[in-house]
């Protein structure tokens, strides 16, 4: 059915906007979620998790029913098909208006979307989910007297006629990002969904629609990627494999190469390339690069593929379980990444690489024992809780962290060591073990002994003579 608002018609920069009255009631019908507007299944939840229900659904329905002084912002949606047109309404006839003619023309009117129109909040989500939870009955407290047919304003974001539908939903994932960023931050994971400005954001969801290992359908599996959280950490029992803030810093780790360091200078979070919109050649030649190096990553570490849930859990003496440093987001952005970034750069390896070049320039790290009950990782990383089960590491997690990716740069060829250097690092490592000293002082010699061994035979196969 058609819809029809009376209407102010305005812009702003690029923007063709209306401010529209609407009643609550038409609101929490007409209005969907921003959430609703993504095809891809991964990432649907996590845009509808930052809605932050439990806030919406108490404190500001608690406002709403509670204060009768109640007032809201306007609610910016996004108007999507629909074909929006507006019809001016002249005053030019009226004597009283004779003076205000050229400020109101074109401006006051009557705007109307055919039945396709889809329209989806770009800021106040958590407003419109109270106003929904009133509206349907389904909050914990009923609505004040009236409360259907009051009236908020919106305002309608509409494409300019000549504007594609994908490039309007790249232009809206811009709005949404910039009204929530310079609003209220929105969470690590959200900022990645919607941003269109910021490459590796872009290239980290392309991965979701075409790249297998991390593609999902939206029901007969479990997401190799947890969208929802907000960080790095995987949650407990998650089945997933990484979350997606950290599949996003890996990367920026695994992409942040010579070339661009010596372009544009060593990474970090407020960078201006994060915000620099990039040309569409850009992101396909930059993704065409991070297939190259996650098929290679694959290939030479295919214990990626196991299920993550027998991945992070130690039971002794079983074939089944293991607690794989691969599948815990210290392993993954703190060492896995860099060490292959490392690696890559190694080999002199880029962009223009063949495929061939990738995996061999990986190949040291399927040589690396990354059970999390090894001798190398044991007390380290891990630590037995007072219920004798083993836990990742908190105090000085940072350093310890840094002195595993240390080692493992060491091992993989990446770093050479004199005899004092070596035994610095032996020492280091001994000191940061969490088990007593009598326990490091037994471990240190045999367990170096064994890296020693392991360090000439990665050199011996994977580097040239």
């Amino acid at each position: 059915m058609a819809q029809i608002y009376a209407a102010l018609k305005m812009e702003m920069g690029s923007w063709l906007y209306y401010s529209v009255k609407m009643k609550m009631s038409e609101v929490a019908s007409e209005i969907k979620f921003a959430y609703e507007v993504n095809d891809d299944k991964t990432l649907d939840t996590a845009i509808q998790r930052e809605i932050g229900t439990s806030r919406a659904g108490t404190q500001i329905v608690n406002y709403l029913v509670q204060n009768e002084h109640r007032f809201f912002n306007s609610l910016v949606v996004a108007a999507l098909d629909g074909n929006p047109s507006f019809s001016a309404v002249s005053i030019e006839d009226d004597p009283k208006f004779e003076f205000f003619r050229d400020k109101f023309k074109d401006t006051f009117g009557i705007l109307s979307f055919d039945d396709s129109l889809k329209t989806y909040a770009l800021d106040g989500q958590h407003r419109l989910y109270a106003i929904k939870k009133l509206i349907d009955g389904s909050a914990s407290l009923a609505p004040p007297p009236g409360f259907h047919d009051e009236t908020i304003n919106v305002i309608f974001v509409v494409p300019a006629d000549d504007v594609a539908r994908d490039e309007f939903l790249k232009a809206y994932r811009r709005l949404f990002s910039s009204l929530n960023r310079h609003a209220k931050s929105t969470a690590k994971n959200t900022n990645i969904i919607m941003d269109e400005d910021d490459r590796f954001a872009i290239v980290t969801r392309r991965l979701f629609s075409d790249f297998d290992f991390f593609k999902w359908n939206g029901h007969d599996e479990d997401p190799k990627i947890d969208t929802e959280a907000t960080g790095e950490n995987v949650r407990a029992n998650s089945t997933a494999w990484a979350t997606l803030v950290g599949l996003y810093n890996m990367n920026i780790s695994l992409l942040w190469d010579k070339e661009l360091q010596s372009k544009v200078g060593v990474y970090k979070a407020s960078h201006d390339l994060i915000q620099e919109t990039p040309a569409d050649e850009d992101v396909e030649n930059l993704y065409g690069y991070l297939e190259k190096i996650w098929d290679a990553l694959l290939m030479t570490l295919p214990v990626l593929e196991a299920d993550p849930s027998k991945k992070r859990k130690f039971v002794e003496d079983s074939d089944e379980f293991e607690d794989n440093l691969l599948f815990r987001p210290i392993g993954q952005t703190g060492i896995l990444a860099p060490v292959a970034r490392r690696l890559l750069n190694h080999f002199d390896v880029g962009m223009n690489s063949d495929e061939k070049d990738f995996r061999a320039a990986l190949k040291p790290l399927a040589m690396i024992d990354w059970n999390l009950q090894s001798d190398l990782w044991r007390d380290l990383l891990t630590i037995r809780n007072p219920d004798k089960k083993w836990i990742m590491r908190n105090e000085d997690r940072q350093r310890a962290i840094e002195k595993g990716r240390a080692i493992v740069m060491w091992l993989c060829g990446l770093e050479d060591l004199n005899e004092d250097q070596l035994e610095t690092l032996k020492q280091d490592w001994s000191f940061m073990l969490l088990g007593s000293e009598e326990d490091r002082n037994l471990r240190e010699e045999d367990t170096f002994s064994q890296l020693l061994n392991l360090r000439e035979e990665i050199l011996s196969e994977c580097f040239d003579a």
